[in-house]
């Protein structure tokens, strides 16, 4: 059965489906936060306590994005595109959360080791992002689709009905974009 098929029967309160939707969310919910655990390892060290106690549990990620996708309110989920939409909007919201959080803890201890400036940077960055999506929605999706559901060119072009050259030329022009605007802040 296609996962578009397990989310109509899904949305239609079939139960028997639940159980088949939740495990392959699981799978890939569990591969994503393994690349963004190995993505965040490699940008900010291993030793990195605040990156350490949240990046890393990649359980703690998958359970959380889990939850948060069952109790979702979002009804117009219709399609795989939606749904790995859905997906890549609640691990982020999930990561900015857990960024917002420790970076709070660490203001308040006396030890401020630049972990701090680590997260305002993280944090700013996802406001570009916001914008950028604001601005340019189907390139915004793209680039959703690429960093936080970890997607290769070609499931995104599957995905989005869009030739590999498309998605490759909306991932330079977003990056390029994203990049200046950061760089403004």
């Amino acid at each position: 059965m296609e996962l578009t098929d397990l989310i109509l029967r899904w949305q239609a309160g079939d139960k028997e489906v639940e159980q088949r939707l939740y495990l392959f969310a699981y799978e890939h919910l569990k591969t994503i936060a393994q690349k963004e655990r190995a993505r965040n390892s490699l940008k900010f060290g291993e030793q990195n306590q605040v990156f350490n106690e949240f990046s890393n549990n990649t359980t703690a990620l998958i359970n959380e994005a889990y939850i948060r996708i069952s109790q979702s309110t979002d009804s117009d989920i219709k399609n795989r595109k939606q749904f790995y939409l859905l997906v890549s909007k609640v691990i982020r919201q999930i990561l900015v959360d857990q960024y917002r959080y420790f970076g709070a803890l660490k203001r308040q201890s006396s030890d401020d080791t630049g972990e701090v400036n680590d997260i305002d940077n993280i944090l700013e960055l996802n406001q570009v992002v916001d914008s950028f999506s604001k601005k340019y929605p189907a390139q915004g999706e793209v680039i959703k689709l690429k960093y936080f559901l970890g997607l290769s060119v070609s499931e995104i072009s599957e995905l989005l009905l869009s030739s590999v050259s498309k998605i490759e030329k909306d991932i330079s022009f977003s990056k390029s974009w994203i990049r200046i605007q950061y760089q403004r802040h």
